[in-house]
């Protein structure tokens, strides 16, 4: 079997953002199995991107006092199996590939791509959340968080994952 492929990749790659559980992944063959990302965040503002952005006289109280607080159960079982891959042929030419923002669970693949098991389970306390672009405002916010759970994101993840992944002879 002949397997042909031509990649060509002449300029930049420009990423803003990125959250959990994010990927660029560029060339001829690309494999991920078994992708995992738990946890838990408390976060008073959060992510900020851009320019000139103003945050001004903000009061932000975030209050978790949880008793247990994400128990998490992630007990995957990851399987790769390679196939032999079949005649064909595959041009690609890039010059430029641009990212504002990937949020969790997010993935730009350029070229062959295999991606499977990706899963991001998480809880995020965040009073104001985040904030993109450029010449965003906030003035006089007053943000307050409280989660007064007893157990707080049980989070079970038990997975059987499978890729089938296809290899060039």
């Amino acid at each position: 079997m002949s397997h042909s492929f031509e990649f060509k990749f002449t300029g930049n790659i420009h990423v803003q953002s990125m959250d959990r559980q994010a990927g660029i992944f560029i060339g001829e063959r690309n494999s991920a199995v078994g992708w995992s990302a738990h946890g838990k965040a408390n976060n008073v503002i959060g992510g900020i991107s851009g320019k000139s952005n103003l945050l001004y006289e903000n009061v932000l109280i975030l209050n978790d006092p949880d008793l247990i607080d994400t128990p998490i159960d992630d007990r995957d079982i990851h399987m790769s199996f390679e196939n032999q891959v079949e005649e064909k042929t595959a041009n690609l030419t890039f010059e430029s590939v641009n990212v504002n923002t990937m949020q969790q669970n997010s993935l730009v693949s350029i070229g062959e791509g295999h991606v499977t098991g990706m899963d991001a389970n998480e809880k995020i306390n965040e009073p104001q959340g985040s904030i993109y672009g450029n010449g965003n405002i906030s003035l006089g916010n007053y943000n307050v968080n409280n989660d007064q759970d007893v157990l707080d994101a049980i989070i079970d993840d038990r997975d059987i994952k499978i890729a089938n992944v296809k290899k060039a002879e």
